[in-house]
């Protein structure tokens, strides 16, 4: 149970050695830790697990013989303090392994996408510090109309986690016209290893920000890892250029041998009106009227980037408002549950972990006719530093536009307290837990309430 526990928070980590062993003995409840998802086996998972449990148990073992029974206990009480640095050290007596198994299912990978390359396959990448997902989910509800489209389900975005899924539907992506892959990063190099597999035609970038920021270290490694995307596209690189960080810094990131496409939302979407009751967005694009039930601000940025991409492929207006249409409410961003029988409307933004996501959700929670409640334990991964200033500017926002504000208790909510108790609010509860926090819903909740979650931490950053 202490081993699957840790194997847990390790893997949360993304394998971080660091950030892990600081987790570890910072929180030594090991085999209490309360855990709201569930290990992956992975292979490399299970590695770890078959390795640290002969480096703990097998010098018990060697004692027991050498010296007697209360030695062995002696050591095994030391190997189960240790064993937060045994899991590092078997990760690190395995890597060759994983290595080489990951270097052959990229090198599979490879092959299964030069084979569809050879037929029609078109290989397409979409990033971005924010809207990533959003944008894929809307870009496949309009290729659809006119094309056979396979992309990756869940946050499947990384190197390994691509290659994988690739090989094991190898039919489908062979059968497909166009793939349509999401990529993620947490360091330098991560995207481009990811296009070294999916070797993209097209890319579309969505935004630059500061999410992961304790994660890359410096904001610039960030800009230099979502370009990663563009420079290694063949045919053309789609950019959101009504991001500011797109548009300083892609004249000096993207190289000059790449085609770029400029998209601006403000300059093609006209007449942008939020309808009534949480309904969605309706708007005017190149003389077309275009609704959609979703409802926030960002989406026409990312409307603009999926319809300027689906015409580069020959969609015709009328396929790409069919299917912008159909887009359905994608889990956790800013979706809207409506709860009739206590006239309470729920805007679960849970997945959101950035600041320009969380305002865009303030935004629309701004249109509630009733009480606006938030429910949140602020955003991670900024640092220190720039994590007291995000949530002071937070605090200021809540305190004057929130009645009720719900806060789950970690280091970064220590900051909004502070403000709010400075600016004289006290319409705030504090919570250990979200699960003490949804638990007291019931209780705190009034008919007419409109809700917002914002962001939902792993259990690593309690």
């Amino acid at each position: 149970m202490i081993i699957q526990n840790l194997l847990y928070i390790y893997q949360l980590e993304h394998y971080d050695k660091k950030r892990f062993l600081v987790f570890a003995y910072t929180h030594l409840n090991w085999f209490g830790l309360r855990k709201r998802a569930t290990l992956d086996w992975t292979h490399r998972v299970g590695l770890i697990f078959s390795v640290s449990l002969v480096l703990i148990l097998l010098p018990a073992m060697i004692v027991y013989f050498l010296a007697g029974g209360w030695s062995m206990v002696v050591v095994f009480v030391c190997g189960v303090a240790l064993l937060p640095v045994l899991l590092v050290l078997a990760d690190i007596v395995i890597a060759p392994l994983v290595l080489a198994k990951k270097n052959n299912s990229m090198l599979l990978a490879k092959q299964v996408i030069r084979e569809g390359k050879r037929d029609k396959l078109l290989t397409v990448g979409i990033t971005g510090s924010f809207g990533k997902t959003s944008l894929k989910h809307i870009l496949l509800s309009i290729l659809k109309e006119k094309y056979t489209v396979f992309s990756f389900p869940g946050n499947i975005n990384t190197d390994i986690g691509v290659a994988t899924y690739i090989l094991e539907h190898r039919e489908a992506v062979l059968k497909a016209d166009v793939l349509v892959v999401e990529m993620g990063a947490y360091r330098k190099g991560d995207i481009k290893k990811m296009c070294s597999v999916v070797a993209p035609d097209y890319s579309l970038t969505t935004a630059i920000g500061e999410c992961h920021l304790e994660r890359f270290g410096s904001f610039m490694n960030i800009v230099s890892t979502k370009f990663e995307l563009a420079n290694a596209t063949k045919k053309k690189a789609f950019l959101n250029m009504d991001n500011a960080n797109i548009k300083q810094y892609a004249p000096t990131k993207v190289g000059t041998a790449i085609e770029t496409v400029p998209v601006s939302s403000s300059e093609q979407i006209t007449a942008v009106q939020s309808l009534d009751d949480f309904a969605g967005l309706s708007f005017t694009y190149q003389g077309e009227t275009y609704t959609t039930k979703l409802v926030g601000g960002y989406v026409t940025d990312l409307a603009a980037l999926a319809f300027a991409f689906a015409q580069e492929l020959g969609m015709s207006a009328a396929e790409i408002q069919r299917g912008f249409e159909k887009v359905d409410y994608m889990p956790h961003r800013l979706q809207i549950m409506r709860n009739e029988a206590e006239n309470r409307i729920v805007i679960d933004d849970s997945y959101n972990g950035n600041y320009e996501g969380f305002l865009a959700g303030l935004t629309v929670l701004e249109r509630a006719k009733g009480r606006k409640v938030v429910l949140t334990p602020g955003i991670v991964e900024l640092g220190p530093e720039r994590s007291e200033q995000v949530h002071r500017a937070l605090a200021e926002y809540y305190a004057t536009k929130v009645d009720l504000l719900l806060l789950v208790k970690n280091k970064n909510t220590e900051y909004i307290v502070r403000v709010l108790r400075k600016m004289g609010y006290n319409t705030f509860k504090m919570y250990d837990t979200a699960q003490d926090a949804h638990s007291d819903l019931a209780h705190v909740l009034k008919d007419g309430d409109t809700i917002l979650f914002q962001n939902d931490i792993s259990d690593n950053y309690i």
